[in-house]
């Protein structure tokens, strides 16, 4: 994803951080082992055989990429302090980031698109989906300082994207999309998706590297997308029925939500049971 950068973490020192650390470092072997049996099953194991190997080392990159996640945010403060947004080192750009973009569509279903637009010094005339997605993207994007900032607006990236294929080109369905999304369960969704990649981004741009130079690029690529899949996996696979239709975006109650659910989100990515 292009998030590796050269940089001394704020939590640089603290005992969790190496753990996380390692923990990425590990997954290394685990998943060119098991690259290698999928692709290059060895002739001298049955099937059998080779299915247990893989169950085992299934385990194994499971249990060490929530063991990532977990020390990752011990470092930052622990659980609670993260998903609160009082963090600097994890947590607080993503509560902002994705409260902005939340509260930016629930603010176009209640003022209208038109009248969003004018409090932003803009005009509807002659724009496309793509440049009303934009004002929202400016609207949405945190300029908190630091690696939180970048993790949190390359999540955010993300969820735009998802947003542009749900709009599609026809900027007159722009209030009915939004309508749609505030008022069902694809917001909440939207939601989950962002800090699920928000935390991915923040492994990536805070290990990639330090990866690359241990296990070579391959490895550091192969690494890091089994990390991305593991994550949305878990992301899609602990969603739950919670009401969010009636909840007001752009007020305290929204505010309350997404911090909650923030702190659900990492309370499964650590490996805890949703």
């Amino acid at each position: 994803m292009g998030t590796s950068h050269r940089h001394t973490p704020t939590v640089k020192g603290e005992p969790n951080w190496g753990k996380a650390s390692a923990a990425v470092s590990a997954l290394a072997g685990p998943i060119a082992e098991l690259n290698g049996l999928e692709q290059n099953p060895p002739p001298s194991k049955t099937s059998k055989q080779i299915a247990k190997r893989e169950k085992v080392l299934g385990q194994r990159i499971s249990r060490n990429y929530h063991s990532a996640v977990r020390h990752l945010v011990e470092a930052a403060g622990g659980r609670a302090k993260v998903s609160s947004g009082s963090s600097l080192a994890l947590g607080r750009a993503g509560v902002v980031g994705i409260g902005g973009f939340a509260s930016a569509l629930q603010e176009i279903v209640s003022k209208g698109l038109l009248g969003w637009l004018r409090e932003r010094g803009e005009t509807l005339e002659g724009k496309t989906c793509g440049d009303v997605v934009n004002v929202i993207r400016a609207y949405a994007e945190t300029e908190i300082a630091g690696l939180d900032n970048t993790a949190a607006n390359e999540a955010l990236e993300c969820v735009i994207d998802q947003l542009e294929k749900k709009l599609g080109d026809d900027v007159e369905n722009v209030e009915s999309v939004m309508s749609a999304l505030v008022s069902g369960e694809e917001l909440k969704d939207l939601i989950d998706l962002f800090f699920g990649m928000y935390i991915f981004c923040h492994l990536a741009q805070d290990f990639e590297e330090k990866l690359e130079f241990e296990k070579g690029s391959d490895a550091m690529r192969d690494t890091m997308a089994v990390i991305k899949d593991q994550i949305l996996d878990d992301v899609k696979r602990c969603r739950y029925g919670r009401d969010v239709r009636k909840i007001d975006w752009s007020k305290a109650a929204g505010d309350e939500f997404i911090k909650v659910e923030f702190d659900r989100i990492l309370y499964i990515l650590q490996g805890d049971e949703d």
